[in-house]
């Protein structure tokens, strides 16, 4: 049985000016697999450290695509929106 396995690491957001970063991770605990968001800080002696802040779900294909599917909601959203207001200025111009 695994405890605290890390399998996968990537820094998703860093932000400079307050010390802080958001890392996505894949762990395992307990045999089974967790997707992780979660905000580190960095430590005085210069590492990223992990906060409590953060959200952990179970790692199972329907968590994955429901995820997936927001992001790309987002994304195709965020892109509608830019579209609409480029030709809104367009048009008022």
């Amino acid at each position: 049985m695994s405890e605290g396995v890390l399998h996968y690491e990537k820094t998703i957001y860093h932000n400079e000016d307050k010390f802080y970063q958001l890392k996505l991770t894949v762990s395992e605990f307990r045999d089974k697999y967790y997707i992780n968001i979660r905000k580190y800080f960095q430590s005085y002696e210069g590492e990223f450290v992990p906060s409590k802040e953060g959200v952990s779900m179970e790692a199972s294909i329907d968590n994955i695509y429901a995820l997936l599917d927001g992001l790309f909601e987002i994304v195709s959203k965020g892109e509608a929106e830019e579209i609409i207001g480029h030709y809104a200025e367009k048009i008022h111009s």
